[in-house]
Order: structure tokens, then sequence, then C-alpha cells
């Protein structure tokens, strides 16, 4: 690792729920926020790179079958840009609709589409490198979690976005966790989004 190929990231994620299952189709209103920040720990000064904001608003219902619960549906109008001006802006905006599906007790199915709505000058072809949809794969057994996630971009069926995950939970009780991540693709971060990246981090989780 050096200041040329290496840096740390870190990411903050919300959800609020704001209304029960009491809309049509019995549905319910929810925000969710993220902020993704990468960090050039290498670097004199330790600047942030780039910092990446995700506000949402969208609507979910709880899919049962059988009196169980399977999972959830959800439509979303999300926002995403970087805060910067001039040539290093960079913004987007969707609408998507995602579900996450219960296999079982230990695995979980997620898929989500999207179109992409852009209004940034720097980034007309954003989509083609963050990609139009994705779809992912989750083990979890209470102490550790796999997660595969893949991003299909432009250019063919297997041209894609992957993110592979591991955490092992610490303490059987609490929610801190050890975690490893590789990334493997375009679109990390807002700011060099047309940038290819491999990138192998070790980190902590708190959920």
């Amino acid at each position: 690792p050096g200041r040329d190929n290496s840096d740390a990231k870190f990411q903050i994620s919300v959800m609020q729920k704001l209304t029960n299952s009491v809309l049509p189709f019995r549905t319910y209103l929810f925000l969710t926020y993220s902020q993704l920040a990468f960090w050039d720990i290498y670097k004199e000064s330790f600047p942030f790179s780039d910092i990446n904001f995700n506000p949402s608003i969208g609507l979910g219902r709880v899919l049962i079958y059988k009196n169980r619960f399977v999972g959830t549906l959800m439509f979303q109008l999300e926002h995403e840009s970087n805060g910067k001006a001039e040539e290093d802006s960079r913004s987007w905006n969707k609408a998507s609709l995602g579900t996450v599906l219960i296999i079982n007790r230990h695995w979980h199915f997620q898929a989500k589409a999207w179109i992409p709505i852009v209004d940034g000058q720097n980034n007309r072809n954003i989509a083609c490198y963050k990609g139009w949809s994705h779809y992912g794969l989750d083990y979890n057994n209470h102490r550790l979690n796999v997660g595969l996630l893949f991003t299909s971009r432009a250019g063919g069926d297997f041209n894609g976005n992957i993110t592979v995950n591991f955490s092992y939970r610490l303490v059987k009780a609490e929610n801190q966790h050890l975690f490893v991540e590789y990334y493997n693709g375009y679109g990390e971060n807002l700011l060099f989004y047309k940038q290819f990246r491999q990138r192998l981090r070790v980190g902590f989780v708190i959920q």
C-alpha cells in the first residue's frame, strides 16, 4: 500500500420508516441516507479525495406468503452527488425498484434495477460505469456474514462491478464485526467513476 494505490473508505447509512402500513396497498414511506468517504491517509495532511452523498425517499411493502414473512419490495427516488463544483462536480438521480427475498434463515437474495436521470454536466455517461442494476446473495449464520454483489454495466451480460465481503461478529451478543472487502470494477466513488479499481480492504463494521 502507498499514496498512489491505496486509501481508506468509510460509510454511514441510516434508514428511517416514516409511516406504518396505513398507505394504499399496505405500503409504508421511508427515508434513507448514506454518506461514503474516501480518505487519502497516505498523503500529506490526510485529505478526503471524495465524499459521496446519497439521500432517498421510498415506498416499501412487506411480502407475506402463507403467513410467513418472505421479504420486502421497495420503490425509491434517489439522488447521489459529491458536493464538488465545476470540473469535479458529479451528480445524478435514479428511480429504482428493488427487493430483498428471504430464501431461508441463512440465505438472502437481493435485486435492484433503476432508471438513471443524469443532471451532472461532467458525468453524462455515469450509468455506463455505475451500472443499471445489481444482484446480490448473502449468507449469515449470526457470527459470519458473506456477501456477493454484482452490478451490471453496459457492454455485455457479464460486464459488471463485483463486490465480495466477509464479516465476523467478534462477540455473539454484540454488533461489532471484523470486515474484509474486495472490489473489482468501475464507479467505486463518483469523482473517479471512470477509473478501474481493484481494492482489498480490511476494517471494522458496527451494525
